[in-house]
Protein backbone atom coordinates (compact mmCIF):
# COMPACT_ATOMS: atom_id res chain seq x y z
CA UNK A 1 0.00 0.00 0.00
CA UNK A 2 1.50 3.48 -0.94
CA UNK A 3 1.72 5.91 1.91
CA UNK A 4 -0.11 9.13 1.38
CA UNK A 5 2.39 12.03 2.62
CA UNK A 6 0.87 14.21 5.21
CA UNK A 7 1.33 17.62 3.49
CA UNK A 8 -0.36 19.20 6.65
CA UNK A 9 2.73 18.42 9.15
CA UNK A 10 5.37 19.51 6.98
CA UNK A 11 9.09 18.01 8.24
CA UNK A 12 11.94 21.02 9.15
CA UNK A 13 15.56 19.56 9.07
CA UNK A 14 17.58 22.05 10.64
CA UNK A 15 21.24 22.45 9.06
CA UNK A 16 24.67 21.81 11.43
CA UNK A 17 25.06 25.17 11.80
CA UNK A 18 21.65 26.48 12.91
CA UNK A 19 21.91 23.44 15.21
CA UNK A 20 25.33 24.46 16.68
CA UNK A 21 24.06 28.65 16.79
CA UNK A 22 21.00 27.29 18.89
CA UNK A 23 23.81 25.12 21.15
CA UNK A 24 25.33 27.79 21.80
CA UNK A 25 22.62 30.35 21.95
CA UNK A 26 21.54 28.00 25.23
CA UNK A 27 23.91 27.59 26.67
CA UNK A 28 24.41 31.39 26.67
CA UNK A 29 21.31 32.34 28.44
CA UNK A 30 22.10 29.36 31.43
CA UNK A 31 25.19 30.63 32.05
CA UNK A 32 23.44 33.92 32.30
CA UNK A 33 20.38 32.81 34.53
CA UNK A 34 23.44 30.88 36.89
CA UNK A 35 25.50 34.04 36.77
CA UNK A 36 22.49 35.72 37.69
CA UNK A 37 21.27 33.80 40.72
CA UNK A 38 25.07 33.09 42.04
CA UNK A 39 26.32 36.98 41.34
CA UNK A 40 23.16 38.77 42.13
CA UNK A 41 25.41 42.02 43.38
CA UNK A 42 27.66 42.18 40.88
CA UNK A 43 24.99 41.57 38.30
CA UNK A 44 23.30 43.95 38.87
CA UNK A 45 26.46 46.48 39.08
CA UNK A 46 27.24 45.34 35.79
CA UNK A 47 23.87 46.26 34.71
CA UNK A 48 24.19 49.85 36.52
CA UNK A 49 27.86 50.50 35.64
CA UNK A 50 26.16 49.90 31.18
CA UNK A 51 23.17 52.62 32.27
CA UNK A 52 25.11 54.69 33.57
CA UNK A 53 28.77 54.50 32.04
CA UNK A 54 27.69 57.07 29.37
CA UNK A 55 26.27 59.49 31.71
CA UNK A 56 27.32 62.02 33.86
CA UNK A 57 27.55 60.22 37.34
CA UNK A 58 28.54 63.31 39.56
CA UNK A 59 26.04 65.91 41.24
CA UNK A 60 26.60 68.29 43.43
CA UNK A 61 25.41 68.91 47.02
CA UNK A 62 25.14 71.84 49.48
CA UNK A 63 26.39 69.79 52.00
CA UNK A 64 28.30 70.79 55.30
CA UNK A 65 30.74 68.99 57.35
CA UNK A 66 28.09 67.86 59.43
CA UNK A 67 25.65 66.65 57.09
CA UNK A 68 25.50 62.81 57.11
CA UNK A 69 25.66 59.86 53.76
CA UNK A 70 23.75 56.70 53.88
CA UNK A 71 23.12 54.21 51.14
CA UNK A 72 19.66 53.02 51.30
CA UNK A 73 19.20 50.06 48.95
CA UNK A 74 19.73 51.81 45.38
CA UNK A 75 19.49 55.63 46.63
CA UNK A 76 21.56 57.44 48.83
CA UNK A 77 19.88 58.99 51.69
CA UNK A 78 21.44 62.87 52.83
CA UNK A 79 21.01 64.52 55.90
CA UNK A 80 22.34 68.48 56.07
CA UNK A 81 21.33 70.80 59.21
CA UNK A 82 18.68 72.40 56.31
CA UNK A 83 17.24 69.69 54.71
CA UNK A 84 16.81 66.04 54.05
CA UNK A 85 17.09 64.44 50.57
CA UNK A 86 17.05 61.01 48.77
CA UNK A 87 18.29 61.09 45.56
CA UNK A 88 19.49 58.42 42.94
CA UNK A 89 23.12 57.74 42.05
CA UNK A 90 22.80 60.04 39.48
CA UNK A 91 21.41 63.10 41.65
CA UNK A 92 17.83 62.91 40.64
CA UNK A 93 15.56 63.68 43.62
CA UNK A 94 13.32 61.26 44.95
CA UNK A 95 12.61 63.26 48.67
CA UNK A 96 13.40 66.41 49.87
CA UNK A 97 12.11 67.87 53.29
CA UNK A 98 13.00 71.01 54.70
CA UNK A 99 14.27 70.62 58.48
CA UNK A 100 15.81 72.77 61.09
CA UNK A 101 18.48 71.16 62.92
CA UNK A 102 21.61 71.90 64.74
CA UNK A 103 23.05 68.57 65.10
CA UNK A 104 21.88 66.38 62.73
CA UNK A 105 21.89 62.36 63.60
CA UNK A 106 20.54 59.08 61.97
CA UNK A 107 20.16 55.54 62.42
CA UNK A 108 18.73 52.86 59.83
CA UNK A 109 17.32 49.52 59.71
CA UNK A 110 16.16 47.47 56.68
CA UNK A 111 13.96 50.03 54.71
CA UNK A 112 13.22 52.81 57.58
CA UNK A 113 15.69 55.49 58.99
CA UNK A 114 15.14 57.80 61.67
CA UNK A 115 16.79 61.50 61.36
CA UNK A 116 16.71 63.62 63.80
CA UNK A 117 18.48 66.76 65.95
CA UNK A 118 20.55 65.90 68.78
CA UNK A 119 19.75 68.15 71.72
CA UNK A 120 17.03 69.72 69.65
CA UNK A 121 13.50 68.87 69.42
CA UNK A 122 12.69 67.53 65.54
CA UNK A 123 12.73 63.83 63.75
CA UNK A 124 11.62 62.47 60.62
CA UNK A 125 11.16 58.66 60.07
CA UNK A 126 12.10 57.85 56.41
CA UNK A 127 11.37 54.49 54.36
CA UNK A 128 13.06 54.22 51.08
CA UNK A 129 12.14 57.69 49.44
CA UNK A 130 8.69 58.24 51.28
CA UNK A 131 8.87 60.96 55.11
CA UNK A 132 6.67 58.61 56.58
CA UNK A 133 6.15 60.33 60.40
CA UNK A 134 7.34 63.89 61.94
CA UNK A 135 7.67 64.69 65.66
CA UNK A 136 8.22 67.53 67.39
CA UNK A 137 8.80 67.38 71.10
CA UNK A 138 7.15 69.90 73.30
CA UNK A 139 9.26 72.90 74.27
CA UNK A 140 10.25 71.31 77.76
CA UNK A 141 11.67 68.15 76.43
CA UNK A 142 15.07 67.68 73.99
CA UNK A 143 15.97 64.36 71.70
CA UNK A 144 19.27 62.72 73.00
CA UNK A 145 19.34 59.86 70.63
CA UNK A 146 16.56 58.00 68.63
CA UNK A 147 16.88 54.43 66.51
CA UNK A 148 14.63 52.45 64.22
CA UNK A 149 14.39 48.44 64.00
CA UNK A 150 13.97 46.56 60.56
CA UNK A 151 9.89 46.99 61.24
CA UNK A 152 10.13 50.41 61.70
CA UNK A 153 9.60 50.56 65.60
CA UNK A 154 11.19 53.77 66.77
CA UNK A 155 12.97 54.71 70.22
CA UNK A 156 13.54 57.85 71.02
CA UNK A 157 15.27 58.75 73.84
CA UNK A 158 14.71 62.60 75.46
CA UNK A 159 15.74 64.24 78.13
CA UNK A 160 12.57 66.03 80.12
CA UNK A 161 12.20 68.20 83.01
CA UNK A 162 11.93 66.13 86.33
CA UNK A 163 13.55 63.14 84.92
CA UNK A 164 16.74 61.68 84.53
CA UNK A 165 16.03 59.58 81.64
CA UNK A 166 12.97 59.00 79.10
CA UNK A 167 12.37 56.51 76.42
CA UNK A 168 9.53 56.28 74.16
CA UNK A 169 8.61 53.38 72.01
CA UNK A 170 6.51 54.26 68.89
CA UNK A 171 4.75 51.41 66.77
CA UNK A 172 5.01 51.32 62.94
CA UNK A 173 2.21 53.55 62.82
CA UNK A 174 4.37 55.96 65.14
CA UNK A 175 1.46 55.47 67.67
CA UNK A 176 2.80 56.02 71.16
CA UNK A 177 3.16 52.39 72.96
CA UNK A 178 4.95 52.79 75.87
CA UNK A 179 6.78 55.57 77.39
CA UNK A 180 9.18 55.16 80.22
CA UNK A 181 10.50 57.82 82.83
CA UNK A 182 13.27 57.34 85.32
CA UNK A 183 13.92 59.78 87.89
CA UNK A 184 17.51 57.91 89.33
CA UNK A 185 18.67 56.92 85.97
CA UNK A 186 20.63 58.40 83.18
CA UNK A 187 19.28 57.06 80.26
CA UNK A 188 21.57 57.37 76.70
CA UNK A 189 20.38 55.41 74.22
CA UNK A 190 17.48 52.76 73.67
CA UNK A 191 16.46 50.19 71.24
CA UNK A 192 13.12 48.34 70.07
CA UNK A 193 14.28 44.21 69.56
CA UNK A 194 13.81 42.75 66.46
CA UNK A 195 10.34 41.05 67.45
CA UNK A 196 9.23 44.52 68.69
CA UNK A 197 8.02 42.93 71.92
CA UNK A 198 11.10 44.33 74.15
CA UNK A 199 13.15 47.64 74.35
CA UNK A 200 16.90 47.75 75.90
CA UNK A 201 18.06 50.95 77.35
CA UNK A 202 21.77 51.77 77.65
CA UNK A 203 21.96 53.72 81.57
CA UNK A 204 25.16 55.05 82.05
CA UNK A 205 26.05 55.70 85.61
CA UNK A 206 29.23 55.08 88.48
CA UNK A 207 29.55 52.04 90.81
CA UNK A 208 31.74 51.61 93.85
CA UNK A 209 33.40 55.12 92.48
CA UNK A 210 33.86 53.85 88.73
CA UNK A 211 32.13 54.65 85.36
CA UNK A 212 29.60 51.98 84.85
CA UNK A 213 27.09 51.02 81.91
CA UNK A 214 23.77 49.30 82.96
CA UNK A 215 21.79 47.43 79.94
CA UNK A 216 17.74 47.27 80.91
CA UNK A 217 15.86 45.42 79.03
CA UNK A 218 12.34 45.77 79.19
CA UNK A 219 9.40 44.02 77.94
CA UNK A 220 6.68 46.20 76.26
CA UNK A 221 4.13 44.72 78.40
CA UNK A 222 6.09 44.61 81.81
CA UNK A 223 5.57 48.48 81.46
CA UNK A 224 6.41 48.72 85.34
CA UNK A 225 10.14 48.19 85.83
CA UNK A 226 12.90 46.43 83.66
CA UNK A 227 12.59 42.39 83.20
CA UNK A 228 16.71 41.92 82.78
CA UNK A 229 19.80 44.58 84.33
CA UNK A 230 23.05 43.51 83.12
CA UNK A 231 26.04 45.39 83.93
CA UNK A 232 28.89 46.46 80.86
CA UNK A 233 30.79 47.85 82.83
CA UNK A 234 32.67 50.26 81.94
CA UNK A 235 32.20 49.87 78.11
CA UNK A 236 30.77 52.90 76.53
CA UNK A 237 28.18 52.57 73.94
CA UNK A 238 29.22 54.27 71.02
CA UNK A 239 26.45 52.08 67.95
CA UNK A 240 23.25 50.55 67.78
CA UNK A 241 21.00 48.66 65.93
CA UNK A 242 18.06 46.07 65.85
CA UNK A 243 18.20 43.67 62.69
CA UNK A 244 18.00 40.39 62.77
CA UNK A 245 19.84 40.60 66.48
CA UNK A 246 20.21 43.98 68.41
CA UNK A 247 23.88 44.67 67.74
CA UNK A 248 25.95 47.10 70.21
CA UNK A 249 29.08 48.57 69.51
CA UNK A 250 31.22 49.70 72.39
CA UNK A 251 34.90 51.26 73.48
CA UNK A 252 35.85 47.78 74.42
CA UNK A 253 33.70 45.38 72.55
CA UNK A 254 30.87 44.10 70.25
CA UNK A 255 27.88 42.87 71.95
CA UNK A 256 24.94 40.85 70.10
CA UNK A 257 21.78 40.56 71.70
CA UNK A 258 18.47 38.34 71.17
CA UNK A 259 15.29 39.44 72.36
CA UNK A 260 14.69 38.30 75.14
CA UNK A 261 17.13 40.97 76.85
CA UNK A 262 20.38 37.98 76.69
CA UNK A 263 23.87 38.76 75.55
CA UNK A 264 24.33 35.91 73.10
CA UNK A 265 28.09 36.52 71.99
CA UNK A 266 30.30 39.33 72.08
CA UNK A 267 33.97 40.65 70.55
CA UNK A 268 36.63 41.71 72.69
CA UNK A 269 38.75 44.25 70.95
CA UNK A 270 41.59 43.33 73.46
CA UNK A 271 44.25 46.18 73.31
CA UNK A 272 43.81 47.22 70.54
CA UNK A 273 41.37 50.53 69.73
CA UNK A 274 38.38 51.38 68.17
CA UNK A 275 38.67 53.82 65.59
CA UNK A 276 35.66 53.67 63.54
CA UNK A 277 32.12 51.05 63.05
CA UNK A 278 29.50 50.13 60.94
CA UNK A 279 26.37 47.85 61.83
CA UNK A 280 25.08 48.35 58.44
CA UNK A 281 25.74 44.95 56.93
CA UNK A 282 23.81 42.08 56.56
CA UNK A 283 23.98 39.94 59.81
CA UNK A 284 27.70 41.45 60.68
CA UNK A 285 29.85 44.20 61.81
CA UNK A 286 32.52 45.98 60.61
CA UNK A 287 35.12 47.73 62.99
CA UNK A 288 38.58 49.30 62.40
CA UNK A 289 41.07 48.30 65.03
CA UNK A 290 43.85 49.96 65.36
CA UNK A 291 47.14 49.23 68.22
CA UNK A 292 47.56 52.91 68.56
CA UNK A 293 45.56 56.16 69.52
CA UNK A 294 46.41 57.50 66.59
CA UNK A 295 44.68 55.27 64.43
CA UNK A 296 47.70 55.77 61.56
CA UNK A 297 47.57 51.81 60.82
CA UNK A 298 44.93 48.82 61.77
CA UNK A 299 42.65 46.39 60.91
CA UNK A 300 39.61 46.14 59.69
CA UNK A 301 37.76 43.17 60.66
CA UNK A 302 34.37 41.79 60.19
CA UNK A 303 32.31 40.07 63.32
CA UNK A 304 29.21 37.63 62.48
CA UNK A 305 26.18 37.11 64.77
CA UNK A 306 28.29 34.82 66.66
CA UNK A 307 30.89 36.70 67.68
CA UNK A 308 33.69 35.50 65.72
CA UNK A 309 35.42 36.90 62.87
CA UNK A 310 34.64 36.33 59.19
CA UNK A 311 38.36 37.96 58.35
CA UNK A 312 41.04 40.69 59.00
CA UNK A 313 42.38 43.25 56.35
CA UNK A 314 45.30 45.45 57.27
CA UNK A 315 44.74 48.71 56.11
CA UNK A 316 47.36 51.94 55.82
CA UNK A 317 46.96 55.15 56.37
CA UNK A 318 44.45 56.81 58.03
CA UNK A 319 40.90 56.06 58.03
CA UNK A 320 38.43 58.82 57.34
CA UNK A 321 35.31 56.54 56.50
CA UNK A 322 33.61 53.30 56.62
CA UNK A 323 30.05 52.15 55.00
CA UNK A 324 28.36 49.34 54.42
CA UNK A 325 25.52 47.70 53.04
CA UNK A 326 24.48 43.98 51.72
CA UNK A 327 27.96 42.06 52.10
CA UNK A 328 29.80 44.78 50.76
CA UNK A 329 32.22 47.50 53.03
CA UNK A 330 33.80 50.23 51.42
CA UNK A 331 36.78 51.91 53.36
CA UNK A 332 38.11 55.45 52.41
CA UNK A 333 41.51 56.29 54.08
CA UNK A 334 44.28 59.02 53.35
CA UNK A 335 45.79 57.20 50.38
CA UNK A 336 42.92 54.82 49.13
CA UNK A 337 39.48 53.81 48.32
CA UNK A 338 39.38 50.15 49.36
CA UNK A 339 36.32 47.96 48.70
CA UNK A 340 35.08 44.08 49.86
CA UNK A 341 33.09 41.93 50.84
CA UNK A 342 32.69 40.64 54.54
CA UNK A 343 34.99 38.02 54.02
CA UNK A 344 37.75 40.10 53.51
CA UNK A 345 39.46 37.22 51.04
CA UNK A 346 40.07 39.71 48.43
CA UNK A 347 39.55 43.86 48.13
CA UNK A 348 40.02 46.17 45.37
CA UNK A 349 41.81 49.46 45.61
CA UNK A 350 41.93 52.72 44.25
CA UNK A 351 44.02 55.97 45.06
CA UNK A 352 42.17 58.71 46.76
CA UNK A 353 43.20 61.42 44.83
CA UNK A 354 39.90 63.74 44.38
CA UNK A 355 39.65 65.02 47.38
CA UNK A 356 37.03 62.19 48.50
CA UNK A 357 36.01 63.09 52.27
CA UNK A 358 33.05 59.98 52.85
CA UNK A 359 31.46 57.61 51.18
CA UNK A 360 28.26 55.27 51.00
CA UNK A 361 27.55 51.96 49.72
CA UNK A 362 24.37 51.32 47.54
CA UNK A 363 23.22 47.98 47.37
CA UNK A 364 24.65 46.53 44.32
CA UNK A 365 27.99 47.32 45.59
CA UNK A 366 28.45 50.30 43.66
CA UNK A 367 29.68 53.32 46.33
CA UNK A 368 28.60 57.01 46.68
CA UNK A 369 32.33 59.12 46.88
CA UNK A 370 31.55 62.45 48.49
CA UNK A 371 34.13 65.52 48.12
CA UNK A 372 33.51 69.26 49.32
CA UNK A 373 31.52 69.67 46.57
CA UNK A 374 29.66 66.32 44.64
CA UNK A 375 29.55 62.93 44.87
CA UNK A 376 30.37 60.98 42.21
CA UNK A 377 29.63 56.96 41.23
CA UNK A 378 32.42 54.16 41.89
CA UNK A 379 32.76 50.82 40.50
CA UNK A 380 34.98 48.62 42.05
CA UNK A 381 35.73 47.24 38.64
CA UNK A 382 37.66 50.44 38.54
CA UNK A 383 39.94 49.60 40.97
CA UNK A 384 43.16 46.69 41.27
CA UNK A 385 42.03 43.70 42.75
CA UNK A 386 44.61 41.95 45.72
CA UNK A 387 43.92 38.80 47.77
CA UNK A 388 44.38 39.92 51.51
CA UNK A 389 46.81 38.13 53.57
CA UNK A 390 45.44 36.41 56.21
CA UNK A 391 46.43 36.15 59.56
CA UNK A 392 48.39 33.09 60.73
CA UNK A 393 46.40 33.26 64.21
CA UNK A 394 43.03 33.25 65.21
CA UNK A 395 42.67 36.44 67.42
CA UNK A 396 39.02 36.61 67.61
CA UNK A 397 37.59 36.17 70.85
CA UNK A 398 33.88 35.08 70.59
CA UNK A 399 31.76 34.36 74.06
CA UNK A 400 28.70 32.35 74.20
CA UNK A 401 26.43 32.06 76.58
CA UNK A 402 24.96 28.59 76.26
CA UNK A 403 25.25 25.81 73.32
CA UNK A 404 21.66 27.02 72.84
CA UNK A 405 22.59 30.79 72.28
CA UNK A 406 25.20 29.19 69.84
CA UNK A 407 22.74 27.09 67.81
CA UNK A 408 20.28 29.99 67.56
CA UNK A 409 22.95 31.95 66.10
CA UNK A 410 24.20 29.44 63.63
CA UNK A 411 20.51 28.98 62.42
CA UNK A 412 20.47 33.06 61.95
CA UNK A 413 23.75 33.20 60.69
CA UNK A 414 23.01 32.98 56.70
CA UNK A 415 21.64 36.46 56.41
CA UNK A 416 18.60 37.87 57.36
CA UNK A 417 17.59 41.18 56.12
CA UNK A 418 19.29 43.76 57.93
CA UNK A 419 22.48 48.63 55.76
CA UNK A 420 22.30 54.09 60.73
CA UNK A 421 24.22 55.14 61.99
CA UNK A 422 26.95 53.67 60.08
CA UNK A 423 29.90 55.04 62.02
CA UNK A 424 30.23 54.35 65.79
CA UNK A 425 29.24 57.77 66.95
CA UNK A 426 29.93 58.27 70.98
CA UNK A 427 26.97 59.51 72.46
CA UNK A 428 26.59 58.43 76.12
CA UNK A 429 24.92 62.20 77.47
CA UNK A 430 25.21 62.34 81.22
CA UNK A 431 27.84 59.81 82.25
CA UNK A 432 30.25 61.79 84.05
CA UNK A 433 27.16 62.82 86.38
CA UNK A 434 25.46 60.23 86.33
CA UNK A 435 24.57 57.81 89.39
CA UNK A 436 22.76 54.42 89.66
CA UNK A 437 20.89 54.80 92.84
CA UNK A 438 18.73 51.77 94.28
CA UNK A 439 14.95 51.41 93.84
CA UNK A 440 14.57 53.72 90.26
CA UNK A 441 11.18 55.55 90.06
CA UNK A 442 9.50 54.45 87.14
CA UNK A 443 6.96 55.42 85.37
CA UNK A 444 5.35 53.89 81.88
CA UNK A 445 2.38 54.66 80.47
CA UNK A 446 0.98 53.98 76.85
CA UNK A 447 -1.55 51.30 75.32
CA UNK A 448 -0.58 48.14 72.83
Amino acid sequence: MNQIPNKLMPQTKLTRKQRVGLLIAAVVVLLGLLTATVFRSNVASFFRWVAYSQSDTSFSHNAQASSLFLGMGDDLLIATQSQIQVVSPTGTAKLKQSVSMTSPALNASGDYAVVYDVGGKELKVVKGDILLHELTLPDEESILCATVNEKGWVAVTSKASGYKGVVTVYNRDFESVLTIRLSSRYISDAVVTPDSRGVYLISPGQADGAFENTLLYYTISSREEPTRTISLGSNVVLSIRSAGRCWIIGDESLMILDSSGVITASYDYKDQYLKMGSLQGDNYAALYLSPSSSGSTGTLVTVGSDGRAYGELALDGQTLAMAAQGKTIAVLTTNAIYTTDRNLTSYTTSPNQRGIRNLAVYADGSVALVNSAAVSLYFSSSGTTTDAKQPEEDTTQATTQTSQDAATDAADGADPNASADGTADPNAAGADSADTQAGDAAAATGGD
